[in-house]
């Protein structure tokens, strides 16, 4: 399946956009009035500067949806460009915004204001980490050129090379594969490709992280582990919790890759070994993928399952792997449609049927807060990924429960060796990070001191029970080119343990799903600490993480009975 975009525009050299891109600007200007007279409410300026964003996100995401399906096609570059310039005349506005209202914030308690709350307090913070507006306004329109620059050339570097005979991507794929030589040969082939190309990639990483460090410098953040614990809304205490618990978890996994590599005949696993299948591995047709999801879903409601075939029936899925087209996968909500759509390479494997549960737990989500206003319905991070990981789980325990035999024994290791990722490998970037971080300070870095750093991070995380390392992670991973969004790690772990916690508690709660409907809905609205004791958790507790760990614990144990 090719997604259908054409609902959103009929192309991106359509009247259509261009349209939109006008308003965007236009409403802008509009806005700008707005804001600087104080005679006019304060919900009216938001309620103006929502229906901008509304416009300029559709852009945005329409044009990143066509990109990344295709990144060789020079009228989507042109379309991507396009779409950022206009969001960046909005961006820039913003601190404008900010200003305005912060002096006004005794107007704050109006009670047509109240839903706003949130988005309003994190707004007075946000006043006291700006630069001048037209230092702002400067940063914005720099940015388009620079580290979004940068993020652009590492996706367009890792989806357009290969070793002549596969992608990047198919390289990457064959770390799934059952024969040992195919794996430890395209890990080497990939290791080799990426080489190639470590002087572009390396001088990006350094100059989206030299952006960040700058800025966030201007701006009066400490570090740019602050700037992330305020956009994914949990407080540093909570971070220390699920990091310490991580590190706890070392030794339950520890125990679970012992017992891989004695079930794949190995004294200890290397790299290219962690994603090996064990079992029977069986293949899924995109038909049956599609029954298998619309069942799973339903198994939580009739809603959601109805949610899953409106997904497949309207194509909302780009779902075949080919040239040009990023690797990976990942869902974006189109707020003028109101509807999600979602890329992903679909190889008929279990992991890419899981990867589309994951994706669909995500647009779920977004059908939730579709309705809301974008400035109350935009969620961070940490939470995000707790819908995504629920739809993972659902769909894992659903075919465990009829699976026997060596099926069994697949699908169980795919899902540790999945929790083993989202916590160990997570703890290992989440160590890179900081420790690039570190240095970039001083300076640049060389591609050889990236991958040194690489591998110290996955040795601290991995301890001894990983044999060769992959020191070119930084180059494929496209969170650490993100510039608006630091540590990009830490809430993938974060929303695997916090929906493990939820999934537990839907085995016993008969009232589950109306409260996981609320809790999804208003999580725009909250701190997540204030979200989640909307379910009876407290996220800065280790009693609640340690939890979910048990529960991985116990598929541990059940693996170690193949042994």
């Amino acid at each position: 399946m090719r997604w259908k975009l054409e609902n959103i525009y009929p192309g991106p050299d359509s009247q259509e956009f261009k349209n939109d891109c006008a308003l965007v600007k236009e409403g802008v200007l509009q806005l700008e009035k707005m804001v600087e007279d104080s005679s006019i409410k304060v919900i009216d300026i938001l309620k103006k500067y929502d229906e901008i964003r509304v416009i300029s996100t559709t852009l945005n995401e329409y044009t990143y949806c066509l990109f990344t399906a295709d990144t060789t096609n020079t009228l989507n570059i042109k379309a991507i460009g396009q779409a950022e310039e206009v969001s960046t005349a909005l961006s820039s506005l913003y601190s404008k915004l900010v200003y305005a209202l912060s002096v006004r914030s005794d107007e704050f308690k109006a009670e047509e204001l109240k839903p706003y709350k949130r988005f309003l307090d994190e707004l007075l913070i946000q006043k006291k980490h700006l630069m001048s507006v037209e230092e702002e306004e400067l940063a914005n329109e720099l940015l388009a050129v620079s580290s979004s620059a940068f993020s652009r050339l590492q996706d367009s570097i890792t989806s357009s090379i290969g070793d002549g005979e596969k992608t990047l991507i198919e390289l990457r794929s064959d770390a799934m594969n059952p024969d040992r030589e195919i794996r430890r040969k395209s890990f080497y082939s990939e290791l080799e490709t990426v080489e190639r190309y470590k002087i572009p990639l390396a001088a990006s990483l350094n100059g989206v992280k030299g952006t960040v460090l700058l800025l966030e410098k201007r701006r009066g953040w400490k570090n740019p582990i602050d700037r992330s614990l305020f956009s994914t809304r949990i407080s540093k205490k909570a971070l220390d919790t699920l990091i310490s618990t991580l590190e706890d978890a070392r030794e339950i996994f520890s125990e679970y890759l012992k017992i891989k590599a004695r079930l794949l005949g190995l004294e200890k696993l290397d790299f290219f070994d962690l994603f090996a299948p064990i079992g029977e591995h069986r293949s899924y047709s995109f038909e049956e993928a599609r029954e298998i999801l619309i069942a799973t879903y339903s198994s939580l409601s009739k809603e959601a399952g109805d949610f899953v075939r409106n997904a497949f029936d309207n194509a909302w899925i780009d779902s075949e792997p080919r040239d040009g087209k990023i690797g990976g996968a990942y869902d974006t909500f189109i707020p003028s449609a109101k509807e999600s759509r979602i890329l992903c390479n679909f190889d008929s494997s279990y992991d890419s049927l899981s990867a589309l549960a994951h994706e669909l737990g995500h647009a779920w989500h977004d059908s939730q807060i579709k309705d809301l206003p974008t400035i109350l319905g935009e969620y961070p991070a940490t939470i995000a990924e707790s819908a995504s990981v629920f739809g993972e789980t659902l769909l894992f325990e659903s075919i465990l429960d009829s699976a026997t035999g060596d099926f069994a024994l697949m699908i169980l290791d795919q899902y540790i060796s999945n929790a083993c990722q989202l916590c160990m490998d997570i703890l290992s970037r989440y160590y890179f990070e900081e420790a690039f971080f570190e240095e970039r300070r001083k300076g640049e870095l060389s591609a050889e001191e990236i991958c040194k750093i690489m591998v110290q991070s996955q040795e601290r995380a991995y301890g001894e029970n990983l044999g060769i390392k992959h020191p070119y992670m930084w180059a494929v991973k496209s969170h650490y080119y993100e510039e608006g969004f630091s540590f990009y790690n830490y809430p993938y772990a974060f929303g695997f343990l916090f929906a493990l916690g939820l999934f537990a508690k839907r085995r016993d709660n008969s009232n589950f799903i109306g409260q996981y409907k609320r809790l999804l809905s208003s999580s725009g609205m909250y701190e997540i600490r204030d979200l989640a004791r909307l379910v009876d958790i407290d996220i800065e507790s280790k009693e609640f993480w340690n939890s979910s760990l048990c529960i991985i614990q116990g598929y541990i144990k059940r693996l170690r009975d193949w042994e």
